[in-house]
């Protein structure tokens, strides 16, 4: 975790599902807290795969520690959460408390193409 200036606005959305009059399952995200955090460019990788090309970009967003926040270092976690940031979504793949000091956490996401 590097110093943390928090000058980049995310939000954190949560994964819902419910079913429609017809039985149908309907998808939702909401809106499930929004904070200042850090934003860190770690890898921008490209690789050639089955002749297309595909680009991996992993950043990290580092965030104050709350409540709010402890339901992402939860299991499983990660498939119901998801990071919004400059009208991009980024699926999140690790949540990370520093050293377990509950100050600041590190989230690393990679953005959903």
């Amino acid at each position: 975790m590097a110093q943390c200036r928090l000058t980049e606005r995310i939000i954190i959305e949560k994964y819902s599902s419910s079913q429609n009059e017809n039985g149908f399952d309907i998808e939702d995200w909401t809106e499930y807290y929004k904070c200042w955090s850090s934003y860190k460019q770690v890898t921008g990788r490209e690789y050639i795969s089955a002749k297309a090309t595909n680009s991996e970009n992993i950043v990290t967003f580092t965030v104050r520690y709350c409540n709010k926040i402890k339901e992402l270092l939860k299991p499983g976690a990660s498939k119901i959460f998801r990071i919004k940031y400059k009208d991009e979504y980024f699926d999140i793949e690790n949540v990370l408390d520093f050293e377990n000091l509950h100050k600041f956490v590190d989230i690393k996401a990679k953005i959903n193409c």
